[in-house]
This record gives C-alpha cells, sequence and structure tokens, in this order.
C-alpha cells in the first residue's frame, strides 16, 4: 500500500504535502505535514498529522482552530496530540489565511475548507470511511457547529469554549486590547443590526435543531471572549431539540482550557462513539 503521504500527493485537490519537523515530544509517534489544498476557486493553507505506526485504517479528526486571519493561527504541533492518540488528523487555516488564497468570511463560505477535508480524508486508502469526528476550538467551535449542520458524514464532535452566539459575541467580546467588532465588521460585513441573517447563520444557537451529530460542549467559567452563557444556551437548545449531548464544565478556567481534563473528555467522548 501506498503511504499516505504518496496517497494525498495523487489527490488532485492536494497542492502540496509535505512532511515537516515534529515537536520533540511527539516525534516518535507522529508524522507532521504542512498542506496545500484546493476548494472551490481558493487555495487553502493548512496542516495534516498521521500516526507514524499504521497498520489498519485509522479514524480521522478534523480540527478547527480558533481566531480569524493570522490572528491564532493554527500550528502543526496543535494536531500531533490527535496523531498520537491514533487519529489521522487535517486541520485548516481558512481561506484567504497564512498565504491561501480568497477571503476568509468568519464562518460563511469558508465553512466549505473545513468540509473538503473531510472530502480529502476519506479517499484515502489508509482511513474508515464510515466517517469522520470534528473537534472545535473558540472561532472553529463555530466552524464546527455549521459543519455539523451540513454533513452527515460527521458521525461526533467535540467544541471547546466554542463561539455559539455571535451577536453576544459582537456585543461582549471587546476590551481596551481585543475589539471583535471590528473583525466582524471587516469579515461579515457589518454589524448584527445591519446583517442580521448573516449573524444568525454563525450562530448556532439559533439553529440547534439542525446539528446531526452527538456533541461534547467544554466550557471554563472564567472565559471572557466566549462567556459561559452561550454553552448554557447552546445546551438548552440541544436538549429542548432533543439531540444527544454532553456540557462539561471546568471551575476557574479560561478560553484556552489549559490545566483541565478537555482533551482527555474529548477523547473519551469519541471514544464512545465508535464509528
Amino acid at each position: 500500500m501506498l503511504s499516505i503521504i504518496e496517497s494525498l500527493k495523487n489527490n488532485p485537490d492536494v497542492l502540496r504535502i509535505e512532511e515537516i519537523e515534529a515537536p520533540e515530544r511527539w516525534a516518535e509517534k507522529v508524522i507532521l505535514c504542512n498542506l496545500r489544498y484546493r476548494n472551490d476557486d481558493v487555495e487553502v493553507e493548512g496542516f495534516a498529522a498521521f500516526p507514524k505506526e499504521l497498520t489498519a485504517p485509522a479514524p480521522v479528526i478534523i480540527f478547527n482552530r480558533g481566531g480569524n486571519r493570522n490572528f491564532a493561527a493554527l500550528k502543526g504541533e496543535r494536531l500531533c496530540i490527535f496523531a498520537a492518540n491514533g487519529y489521522v488528523t487535517f486541520g485548516s487555516q481558512y481561506r484567504g489565511n497564512c498565504g491561501g488564497t480568497g477571503m476568509e468570511e468568519f464562518g460563511g463560505k469558508d465553512v466549505t475548507d473545513v468540509i473538503k477535508l473531510i472530502d480529502i480524508a476519506m479517499e484515502l486508502p489508509q482511513t474508515r470511511h464510515e466517517g469522520v469526528y470534528m473537534w472545535g476550538h473558540s472561532r472553529g467551535g463555530m466552524m464546527t457547529y455549521r459543519a455539523c449542520a451540513m454533513d452527515s458524514r460527521i458521525k461526533a464532535a467535540v467544541v471547546g469554549a466554542g463561539l455559539a452566539d455571535c451577536f453576544i459575541m459582537y456585543h461582549r467580546c471587546y476590551n481596551d486590547e481585543y475589539d471583535m467588532r471590528q473583525d466582524c465588521n471587516e469579515l461579515v460585513g457589518g454589524s448584527p443590526e445591519e446583517m442580521p441573517e448573516a449573524y444568525e447563520l454563525r450562530s448556532a444557537v439559533c439553529w440547534p435543531e439542525k446539528i446531526l451529530c452527538p456533541i461534547l460542549i467544554c466550557q471554563g467559567t472564567d472565559d471572557w471572549r466566549v462567556i459561559p452563557g452561550q454553552s448554557y444556551e447552546m445546551v438548552r437548545g440541544l436538549k429542548k431539540a432533543g439531540k444527544e449531548h454532553k456540557f462539561v464544565v471546568y471551575p476557574g478556567a479560561d478560553h484556552s482550557l489549559q490545566g483541565t481534563d478537555f482533551h482527555k473528555d474529548g477523547f473519551a467522548w469519541l471514544d464512545a462513539h465508535p464509528l
């Protein structure tokens, strides 16, 4: 069988796949690559990480980064923990970022950049084809919610400190150092008052009944970027809609969820939902 890198090189939508040095912590277990792929009429940058020992087709995780544009850009090492746990993992910078073409839309057409990675992953002979998992953090939570309402190939998802209400984010996520209002005006095209439908499209609290797969939502109580109320509201919506979900709260945790059992809880959730 071809190596997974050779298989990716044979995909016409993969424009570049090059192995790069994995962090020393993961080097014995993980192959890390940078990635450039085609989606529609744009070229998108990202990363891929694979277990070094693949003796059978592996499950896939699509990881969705937070931030926007080059702020909080995805680092390849972020994917290594998933690959070290046995998952073939892909992550996108989203269109227009980090050398990609086109323009990011903060949860608009760039959601298809995430879904395209599912297409690429499921064409590989080295991956399981029953479906994929998705994992998103912060803005990546918004991308995950949207993808989970669009694509039934996602069999379970994990959202950490995930953006679920863009109306709240616009009016409350700013301080002297950081202001999401300017980012949204530039990327979405205006304010919630000017473009309510665009903000509703990006706010999963407005359509929890559309979610197609089981979702784990993890939230820190001291998060000011994505205030806990967003996750509480999303959980209420999922419960009302009869959707399978689990909600984990980490007392004292900030937006990063560092120092918590976030990854442990996330892997346990995926294990509980085998492909």
